[in-house]
């Protein structure tokens, strides 16, 4: 993998498991609320957006 691509895909990861954090610990907190379910759909999109951009860039495709 390319170091820009290596770099991406460890933030856009990294973002992903941080949203999904901070969505299901304020859930487990304050309990449900529309705008915790949108934080965790936000991050599970963004954890298939990462696996996918570095499943893309993966050397062993080439």
């Amino acid at each position: 993998m390319e170091p820009r691509a290596e770099r991406v895909c460890h933030v856009l990861i990294a973002l992903s498991l941080l949203t999904l954090s901070v969505g299901i610990g304020y859930e487990f907190v304050f309990g449900t609320k529309l705008a915790d379910f949108l934080v965790i759909i936000a991050g599970l999109l963004l954890g298939w957006i990462a696996l996918l951009y570095c499943l893309g860039n993966a050397m062993f495709w080439r």
